[in-house]
C-alpha cells in the first residue's frame, strides 16, 4: 500500500490551484451578471427609442389635425406645443414623486436583474429538496449510497 507523505510544495500547488479556480468563478458570477444588467438597460433604452419616435409621430398628427380644425398648421403646431408645454408644467409640479418611483422602478430592476441566478439557483434547490422528502424507499432497501455501494460490492464478489 502506497503512503501518501504531506508536502507543503503540494499543498501550495492545491491552493493556487483552488484560489484560481475561485477567482475564475467570480470573473464568470461577475461577467454574466452584469451582461445581464447591460442587456436590461440596452433593452430599456431601445424601448424608449421607441416611444420617443412614437410621440413624434403622434405630435405630427395632432399638429396636422388641429392646423387643419385652425385653418393653419402653424396655430395646429403652436396648439401642439402648447399642449406638450402644460405636461411639462404638471411634470415640473409632480417631480419630486416621480423620481422617487423612477429610482426604485431602475432600483428593482437591476438588482431583479443582478439576484436573478441565485433566484433560479435557490428555486432548484428547494424544488431538489423537496423531491427528496416526497420521495420514499421501499422497505428494506438501501437509502444511502453508502448502502447501495456495499451491496454491489457484495453482489460482485459472490460471482
Amino acid at each position: 500500500m502506497e503512503e501518501h507523505k504531506f508536502s507543503f510544495s503540494g499543498s501550495f500547488q492545491k491552493s493556487k490551484e483552488y484560489l484560481d479556480t475561485q477567482l475564475e468563478i467570480l470573473k464568470l458570477k461577475a461577467i454574466s451578471k452584469s451582461s445581464r444588467v447591460i442587456g436590461a438597460i440596452v433593452l430599456d433604452i431601445s424601448k424608449l427609442g421607441l416611444v420617443l419616435a412614437i410621440v413624434f409621430f403622434w405630435s405630427l398628427a395632432l399638429g396636422f389635425w388641429l392646423g387643419e380644425l385652425m385653418g393653419s398648421y402653424s396655430l395646429g403646431f403652436l396648439a401642439t406645443g402648447g399642449i406638450f408645454l402644460i405636461f411639462l408644467l404638471i411634470v415640473r409640479a409632480v417631480e419630486p414623486k416621480l423620481e422617487a418611483i423612477f429610482m426604485d422602478l431602475t432600483i428593482k430592476k437591476v438588482l431583479g436583474k443582478w439576484n436573478e441566478e441565485e433566484d433560479f439557483i435557490s428555486e432548484m434547490e428547494r424544488e431538489e429538496s423537496q423531491r427528496k422528502e416526497e420521495y420514499k424507499a421501499p422497505e428494506g432497501s438501501s437509502t444511502t449510497v453508502k448502502d447501495i455501494f456495499e451491496k454491489e460490492v457484495d453482489h460482485e464478489s459472490k460471482y
